[in-house]
């Protein structure tokens, strides 16, 4: 029964997978999801790592040596390193690549199975919470189909969550019934999940840890020395695997490439009026939940997850309350008073959070006078430590009667809130204006690698994983207090969910501004359909490092770096989520060939190019002639012609 139960909640994401993206299984060859701005920078690493383990299961021994020196920015060593190196990806994508050469459809079914393998996980687990597949299915849709995923299609790294659900169902597992397998699983997940995204592997790590902790505390079995032991050796696997794909990226920091400043971290946090906002390109919300528009700042979780969740909540709540009255009549005079006092506390301190992120200020009295005061984050340390403090003065550890261990709902509630928090990013901010630090800043002073984050608002993707997991709780206590009715109010809930996690008709290939040059073709060749220049620098017999023009406009530049992934030949042109100094000037030196032309052409020469291709179709008003005229003008030789495209040899 339980294999069938997954077989078929398996079927079900693989059905609302390629519906809620339709048409794109209609293309699935031929355009890429979403829009060819990160999709192609992702495309190309896919390609070019995963060209390198194919060279070396070839019997090129030396491939995988190069396997971080990707073949753009040229001459800048560890170029994967700039960005996601997407290695389990790449390896689900292996297959594929090693039959088609078909960069594009390898990189589409990876998306799909973003979504299926992330409602599969949501449903392992809280089929494994509640013992009810219909509650677990539509924790799954939750998280799979969450409206937060629309704004993120074109970041399939932050797609990629869906080894956390399978982290903590392997660790429950463990703990429930002991077997090394269980444990396994969830260590080998906490790796998947570690390499596919750079920002889960310093977020969700965290929340690992705590809820190994939570469960142990909450079995009374934290004197287990035997399994401290195993969830020790697994820890120390998992960063024994872990570490040498960090080490890259600790070279490239060293070369002062990889932090980000204050004000860009900042700008990429979300506003605490995301949770009323929506995506855009939500076809149910988008025009509807607007609080305040601003990049990665689309937090609302869905109506419907909310709406669950907080049954979830109550539920959970409820199932405590006849436990919590015992303890407390059994307690002392003096611990009744402190717990009624944190109790009061606990209520003010929530309120003064919610007034304060919602109004920007809470009333605070300073020598009998009411004042405003804005110090949210302080106040949200504040009511977690008395939170904490309230449930060991309700119930001490060690004391009989906790369920916790069954139905662990307050470590979810209490991640929510955890991830909500952290996601405001260094500083709290209400519609645009900064009233308090945030939590997040201490971790940017403290852990290493914080700071080398642009995205904080990306612990949204947590409170979403938090947020299903709850809403599959909820849907458990309706399905158990009325069956039938139960049951069709939660049917009814998961479809509300597919409505709201619906961007209408699924876009591909979307063209990104081209910052006033024409747009780049729409249409991207693969495998032995490359266009022809690009087949001539793959097989030249010479050493070939090429340039491309334009130069330093990211439309074109991907353009340059998706085909790099076929030809393979180093190239001067670059887009990633970092960009050399080296890069930098190149753009300026080029963008004033019009004045300088020779300082342009020593630039050129400087760069250690062999070949130019010019692209004057990207020029607009005939402007593309003007840059071949500059080219030969200083001895460059045209090698060939592919329509528009004009290859030059400058050596």
């Amino acid at each position: 029964m339980t294999r069938r139960s997954t077989l078929l909640a398996t079927a079900v994401y693989v059905v609302l997978a390629v519906g809620m993206t339709w048409p794109l299984v209609t293309v699935i060859d031929r355009e890429i999801a979403s829009d060819l701005g990160d999709p192609v920078l992702n495309a190309w690493i896919i390609k070019w790592t995963g060209g390198q383990v194919l060279a070396f299961l070839s019997g090129d021994v030396g491939a995988l040596g190069r396997y971080w020196h990707g073949n753009i920015f040229y001459p800048e060593p560890l170029t994967i390193a700039y960005s996601e190196h997407l290695t389990p990806q790449m390896l689900q994508a292996l297959p594929v690549l090693a039959a088609t050469d078909n960069v594009i459809l390898a990189y589409n079914l990876v998306f799909l199975a973003t979504c299926v393998l992330s409602g599969l996980g949501a449903f392992l687990l809280v089929r494994d919470l509640t013992g009810r597949p219909t509650a677990a299915l539509i924790a799954g849709i939750a998280f799979a189909f969450a409206p937060y995923r629309i704004s993120q299609f074109s970041h399939l790294q932050i797609l990629s969550a869906q080894w956390m659900p399978f982290v903590l169902y392997g660790f429950r597992r463990f703990l429930e019934t002991g077997r090394r397998r269980s444990l396994v699983g969830g260590a080998a997940a906490l790796v998947a999940q570690n390499l596919s995204c750079g920002y889960y592997l310093l977020f969700f790590s965290p929340f690992a840890g705590a809820y190994v902790v939570y469960e142990l505390a909450a079995r009374r079995r934290l004197r287990e020395w035997t399994t401290w032991r195993a969830f020790l050796i697994a820890a120390v696997a998992v960063g024994a695997i872990t570490i040498p794909f960090l080490l890259p990226y600790l070279s490239v920091r060293d070369g002062d490439v990889g932090v980000r400043s204050l004000g860009e971290i900042s700008m990429f946090s979300a506003d605490a009026r995301a949770f009323a906002t929506a995506s855009g390109s939500s076809w149910l919300w988008g025009e509807r939940l607007n609080a305040f528009v601003r990049p990665e700042g689309e937090g609302f979780p869905g109506a419907a997850v909310l709406v669950l969740a907080g049954i979830g909540i109550i539920a959970g709540l409820a199932g405590r309350r006849e436990g919590i009255r015992v303890a407390r009549a059994d307690a002392s005079a003096g611990r009744q008073v402190l717990i009624g006092v944190l109790t009061v506390l606990c209520a003010v301190h929530l309120f003064a959070v919610f007034s304060v992120l919602t109004m920007g200020s809470y009333p605070i009295p300073i020598d009998g006078v009411w004042a405003r005061s804005r110090d949210a984050g302080g106040m949200l340390l504040r009511t977690v430590l008395m939170a904490v403090a309230l449930r060991f003065a309700v119930r001490p550890p060690g004391r009989r009667g906790d369920s916790t261990g069954r139905s662990p709902f307050m470590f979810y509630v209490v991640a929510t809130v955890a991830a909500a928090a952290l996601a405001l990013g260094p500083e709290i901010v209400v519609k645009g204006v900064a009233v308090s630090p945030g939590p997040y800043a201490w971790f940017m002073q403290y852990v290493p690698g914080f700071d080398g984050l642009r995205v904080p608002a990306r612990f949204l993707m947590l409170v979403t994983l938090f947020l299903a997991v709850l809403a599959g709780l909820g849907a458990s206590a309706l399905i158990g207090r009325a069956r039938r009715f139960g049951t069709a109010c939660v049917i009814v809930a998961g479809l509300f969910m597919m409505v709201e996690g619906w961007a209408g008709p699924f876009q591909t290939n979307v063209p990104i501004d081209a910052h006033g040059l024409n747009e780049t073709p729409r249409h991207l060749p693969v495998g032995r359909r490359i266009p022809p220049v690009y087949r001539i620098i793959r097989d030249s017999a010479q050493p070939v490092v090429l340039l491309e023009f334009p130069f330093g406009v990211p439309a074109w530049d991907l353009l340059s770096v998706f085909y790099a992934g076929y030809h393979r030949q180093p190239l001067v042109n670059g887009y990633s989520g970092f960009f050399p100094d080296s890069q930098q000037r190149l753009i300026g030196a080029f963008n004033a060939r019009m004045r300088e032309p020779e300082q342009a052409w020593r630039a050129v020469l400087d760069t250690g190019v062999t070949h130019i291709l010019v692209h004057e179709s990207a020029f607009p008003d005939g402007q593309g002639t003007g840059v071949t005229d500059w080219l030969r003008t200083f001895g460059a030789r045209e090698l060939t012609t592919d329509g528009t495209d004009r290859l030059f040899a400058v050596r």
